[in-house]
């Protein structure tokens, strides 16, 4: 079962960018989305600032992250962002426990098994079977270098 804790979360210094509230046609999970995180939200994915105090979804696992969103934020509402620790987090296909992981690349903010020309974000705590399920992620920040 997936945990969240310890958790050092942003204490919402950020808004959301786009609807990240729910199953819409404009926001992750939607009619023609690639993003699909926690019942259609933008709920664990991972997020980067994108202008001053705005998050959105990250685009590619070739960048580090500013946090996991923990809340379901509309456009322009507080973003919780979690920045450090242990966080639930969307897989975007299956991981096993301990290997590092990175941001997708297709936009989705989904978390994969690091590749060798990603940025590792974390390591997984939970090994995971599939794509969509949410797992227990260390947010450690380029993890894999650290080996």
């Amino acid at each position: 079962m997936a945990t969240e804790s310890p958790l050092i979360v942003d204490g919402s210094q950020t808004t959301a960018n786009i609807d990240l509230s729910g199953p819409a046609a404009t926001n992750p999970g939607g009619t023609g989305a690639a993003k699909a995180g926690q019942n259609g939200s933008g709920q664990f994915l991972a997020v980067n600032v994108v202008g001053s105090r705005l998050v959105d979804i990250v685009a590619n696992g070739e960048t580090q992250i500013y946090g996991v969103l923990q809340n379901k934020p509309a456009a322009g509402a507080a973003a919780a962002v979690g920045i450090m620790g242990v966080t639930k987090a969307v897989a975007g296909g299956s991981i096993s426990a301990g290997a590092f992981v990175q941001v997708m690349d297709d936009g989705s903010g989904r978390f994969v098994t690091h590749g060798s020309t990603a940025v590792s974000v974390g390591v997984a705590l939970e090994t995971v079977a599939a794509s969509s399920v949410i797992f227990t992620m260390a947010m450690v920040p380029n993890a894999s270098a650290l080996t």
